[in-house]
C-alpha cells in the first residue's frame, strides 16, 4: 500500500471520527478558535512606505543612507496663496504667524517631531535680518533683492509662499500616523480660520499615508462585506438552500478569523493593503466547498434513498483529493510572493497560505458537521446552475476545435497589449481627482509648478565641497537639470551662496568658479545653519551635498527616465555611480513594480513548476501536469494585456497578478482534470460532454463567486485595488472559458499518450 493511500485512509478515518463525535469535535474547534482568534483585533497595520521594499532593495538602501547622513526622514509642504502679486502683507503676516507657531515648542499647535523648518521667517537670520527687528514691509523688498528668499519660498510672481517642514516621525504605526495627521490638520484648520482670504494647502507623506489608510479602511468597511454578500447571493442561487449557503459562509468566516488571529499573535506589522489577504482566504474557502456541495447534489439525485449523513461523508471522501490538491497548489502560488521585493506582498502571500491551511482543516473535518442538520433533510436545489452548465457542455461538444481556436485567438490578441505595458507606481495616482489629497496637490502645483521631489546626493573628498570649482560644477548641474522636462525647480545651496557673495563688503562680482577660496569657504559654511539649510544641503563633515529636484505630476516612467538622464549627466562631469546617486521616496516607488515584476518572474516560474509536479503526482499523470500550466498562466497574461489596451498603465497590482491569480484559477483546472481522469469514454466527444456536464456546475459557481466577488474591488477608491479587482476577476472569467473550451480538447488529444 502506497504512502499516499495510507494518508488518505487516515484522513477518512479522522473525518468519520470527527463526524461521529460531533459535539466533542465542535467543542474542540470552538476552543481552538477562541484561543487563536482572540488576537484577531490585535493585527498591527502601518502605511510606512518602506514596508513595500526589502532590505536588499538598492533604492531603499540609497534612501536609508541619505536619511542617516542628512537626518531628514519625510517632509510636509504648506502653501499659502494670496492670489495677489508682489508678496502682499496678508501673505507675509500669515507666513510669519505660522512660522512662529512651528518654532515655539510651547505652542499647543506646534509639531514636536519637526526637525527643521524652511520658511521666509526661519531664513531671515541667515541673511542678517532677525524677524523680531524686520517689519513685514521690509520683507517685501528683501524677497525681491535676496535670491535665498525669492528662489526657495516664493513663486514667480510672489503671490504665494511655501513653508517646508522636515519631519522625523519614528513611529510609523497606524495610531501614531493618525495622531500626526490630526495634529497637522488642526494646524491647517486654525490657519484657515485665522486667514480666510488665503488659499491654504498641505501635501506630504503624512497626508498621503492618511489617504492610503482611509482608502483601505473604506474598502474593509464596505467593499469586503459587499464581496461576502455577492458570494451569498451566488451560493443561494446555485444551491437553492439557505442553510447550506450560510454553513459554507460560516466555515469561510472561521478560516478568516483564525488567519486574523495568527496575524495578531505574530506581532508583525503588516502594510495596510495586506488586509485583502483575509478577503482572499474567505473567497478561496468558499470556492473549495462549492464543488463538494454540488457533488452532494449530484449524489442526491442519483441515489435518492441515501440518508444525508451518507451523502455528506461520501461526497467529501470522493472529492478529498481535488480539495487537498486545490488548497496545496493555491498555497504554493501565494507562497511564491516571497520572491517579490516588497515585504508587504511577502506578508500577504504567507497570510493567505496560513489561511489555506486552516481552510483545508475546516473544510475536511468541520464542514461535514456544519452541513448536517437534525431538523431538516439535506436538499441541494442546483437545477438552475446545472441547466446553465449543460449549455456550456453542449457548446463545447458542438464545435470543440472551432471554439478552442476562437478562445485562443482572442487571448493572444489581448496578450499583445503586454508589448505596450507601462508601469506607474506614483502613490498619488491611486486617488480620484476629487479626493482632498488631489485637490491640495493641484493647488500647490498651480501656484508653484511643482508639489513633489526626488533627490540627488553628490559625494566629495574632504575639503573639496567648499572649493569654488566644486560649487561651479554644482551651478552647471543645477542649470542643466532645470532645463529638463518637466522639472519645476531645483533646491540647492547656490542661491544662498550667491546671496552671500552679493552682500559681501565689497560685493564679489565675477564667475563663481573664480571666487577666492576663503570667500567661497565662508559663504558655503555660513549658509548651512539650521534656519537656512532646511533641506539638508550639506552633511555634517561637508563631504556630501544634497539637491532636491521639484517635480509636478509625473509618471513613474517619467521619474525613471529623468533619474537616468541625471545620472548620465553626472558621469560626463566626472562623478561615478558611487559618488552621484538618485534617491528619495519618489525614486524608490518609481521602480517598485519594475523590480517586483523581475523578481516575481522567478517566483511565478517556480510556483508553476511545483504546482504542475503536484498535479502530476496527485493525478498520476505527467501529461496532466504539463496540461495544467497553459489554462492558468495564459488567462492572467491576457487580462493584463486587456487592461493595458484599455488603460495603458499599470501599477503594483500587475507585478503580482500572475502569482495571485495562478493560485486561484488552478483550482477549477484541477477539478476538471480530476473529473476527466476518473471519467469514462473521455476519448469520445460524448464522454467528455458527460464529464463536463457533471463538473461544470462547481466550476461555474466558483467562477461566479470569485469573479463577481473580486470585481467589487473595481469600485474601490484606491487605484491599486481597482486594478487588482479588474485583473483578478477578468483572469477568473477568462480561465473559465479556457477550462471549458480549450482544456477538454487538449486532454482528448493527449489522453492516448498518458
Amino acid at each position: 500500500m502506497s504512502i499516499w493511500v495510507r494518508i488518505l485512509r487516515w484522513i477518512f478515518k479522522l473525518q468519520r471520527l470527527a463526524y461521529q463525535r460531533r459535539r466533542y469535535s465542535l467543542s474542540l474547534v470552538a476552543v481552538f478558535i477562541a484561543v487563536i482568534g482572540s488576537a484577531a483585533l490585535d493585527v498591527k497595520n502601518s502605511n510606512d512606505p518602506l514596508l513595500f521594499f526589502s532590505d536588499n532593495n538598492i533604492h531603499r538602501q540609497k534612501l536609508q543612507e541619505y536619511r542617516d547622513v542628512f537626518g531628514k526622514s519625510t517632509a510636509t509642504l504648506i502653501a499659502l496663496d494670496a492670489g495677489e502679486n508682489g508678496a502682499p502683507l496678508i501673505l507675509l503676516e500669515a507666513e510669519r504667524y505660522l512660522s512662529e507657531i512651528l518654532l515655539d515648542p510651547e505652542n499647543p499647535l506646534s509639531i514636536d517631531y519637526m526637525t527643521a523648518l524652511g520658511s521666509v521667517t526661519a531664513t531671515l537670520p541667515a541673511i542678517g535680518y532677525p524677524p523680531e527687528f524686520t517689519p513685514l514691509e521690509d520683507v517685501q523688498f528683501l524677497a525681491k533683492d535676496h535670491a535665498a528668499l525669492r528662489s526657495y519660498f516664493f513663486n514667480q510672481d510672489q503671490s504665494a509662499t511655501i513653508v517646508i517642514l522636515s519631519l522625523d516621525h519614528t513611529d510609523q504605526s497606524d495610531p501614531a500616523l493618525i495622531a500626526a495627521y490630526k495634529e497637522q490638520m488642526a494646524l491647517i484648520t486654525h490657519m484657515r480660520e485665522r486667514f480666510p482670504t488665503l488659499e491654504i494647502s498641505i501635501v506630504g507623506s503624512i497626508t498621503t499615508f492618511e489617504a492610503l489608510r482611509e482608502a483601505f479602511q473604506q474598502d474593509s468597511r464596505y467593499l469586503f462585506p459587499a464581496t461576502a454578500f455577492v458570494n451569498f447571493l451566488v451560493l443561494l442561487f446555485a444551491f437553492g438552500n439557505l442553510r447550506v449557503t450560510l454553513s459554507v459562509l460560516v466555515i469561510a468566516g472561521m478560516s478568516v478569523l483564525l488567519t486574523q488571529g495568527v496575524a495578531g499573535w505574530s506581532g508583525y506589522v503588516f502594510a495596510a493593503g495586506s488586509a485583502s489577504s483575509f478577503s482572499i482566504v474567505f473567497t478561496l474557502t468558499v470556492a473549495s466547498l462549492i464543488h463538494v456541495v454540488h457533488g452532494m447534489g449530484q449524489r442526491q439525485r442519483r441515489l435518492p434513498f441515501q440518508r444525508s449523513h451518507t451523502i455528506i461523508l461520501s461526497s467529501f471522501r470522493k472529492l478529498t483529493v481535488p480539495v487537498m490538491l486545490a488548497h496545496i497548489t493555491t498555497a504554493v502560488g501565494f507562497l511564491s510572493l516571497n520572491w517579490a521585493d516588497a515585504p508587504a506582498f511577502q506578508a500577504m502571500g504567507n497570510l493567505v497560505a496560513i489561511g489555506l491551511v486552516f481552510s483545508l482543516l475546516l473544510s475536511l473535518f468541520v464542514a461535514p458537521i456544519a452541513l448536517k442538520s437534525k431538523r431538516t433533510e439535506l436538499v441541494i436545489r442546483d437545477d438552475r446552475i446545472r441547466a446553465i452548465s449543460r449549455w456550456f457542455a453542449d457548446a463545447w461538444a458542438a464545435a470543440p476545435i472551432r471554439n478552442a481556436l476562437i478562445v485562443s485567438a482572442l487571448s493572444l490578441a489581448a496578450l499583445t497589449g503586454l508589448t505596450r505595458i507601462v508601469f506607474d507606481d506614483q502613490i498619488t495616482n491611486n486617488f480620484p481627482p476629487d479626493h482632498p489629497l488631489q485637490i491640495n496637490i493641484n493647488q500647490v502645483t498651480n501656484a508653484f509648478g511643482w508639489y513633489n521631489s526626488i533627490d540627488i546626493v553628490l559625494k566629495y573628498d574632504e575639503d573639496l565641497l567648499t572649493k569654488s570649482g566644486s560649487i561651479a560644477d554644482v551651478v552647471e548641474l543645477v542649470d542643466w537639470i532645470k532645463l529638463q522636462d518637466p522639472v519645476g525647480d531645483v533646491f540647492s545651496p547656490v542661491p544662498l551662496i550667491q546671496d552671500c557673495l552679493d552682500h559681501r563688503q565689497p560685493p564679489y562680482i565675477g564667475a563663481m568658479r573664480d571666487a577666492p577660496e576663503k570667500m567661497m569657504n565662508y559663504c558655503v559654511r555660513a549658509g548651512s545653519g539650521s534656519g537656512s539649510d532646511y533641506v539638508g544641503f550639506y552633511s555634517e563633515d561637508f563631504t556630501q551635498l544634497h539637491l532636491k529636484i521639484m517635480l509636478p505630476r509625473i509618471s513613474a516612467a517619467g521619474v525613471r527616465d529623468l533619474s537616468a538622464k541625471i545620472e548620465a549627466k553626472t558621469l560626463t562631469m566626472g562623478f561615478t555611480p558611487e559618488t552621484a546617486q538618485m534617491s528619495g521616496v519618489g525614486v524608490m516607488t518609481a521602480y517598485l513594480s519594475e523590480v517586483n515584476t523581475q523578481n516575481m518572474l522567478a517566483g511565478s516560474a517556480l510556483a508553476m513548476l511545483v504546482v504542475s509536479l503536484l498535479i502530476g503526482l496527485f493525478l498520476r499523470s505527467p501529461i496532466l501536469a504539463v496540461l495544467s500550466i497553459l489554462p492558468n498562466f495564459l488567462p492572467a497574461m491576457a487580462s493584463l494585456g486587456l487592461w493595458v489596451w484599455i488603460n495603458g498603465e499599470v501599477g503594483m497590482a500587475a507585478s503580482v497578478i500572475a502569482a495571485i491569480t495562478f493560485g486561484i484559477v488552478v483550482d477549477d483546472t484541477i477539478h476538471i482534470l480530476y473529473a476527466l481522469a476518473r471519467g469514462k469514454h473521455t476519448q469520445s466527444r460524448a464522454g467528455v460532454r458527460t464529464v463536463l456536464s457533471n463538473v461544470t456546475p462547481g466550476v461555474l459557481t466558483t467562477t461566479l463567486a470569485l469573479g463577481l466577488g473580486f470585481s467589487i474591488l473595481m469600485f474601490s477608491g484606491f487605484e491599486v485595488n481597482r486594478q487588482l479587482g479588474f485583473l483578478t476577476s477578468m483572469t477568473i472569467f477568462i480561465a473559465f472559458i479556457f477550462d471549458i473550451f480549450v482544456l477538454p480538447g487538449l486532454y482528448s488529444l493527449l489522453k492516448g499518450k498518458r
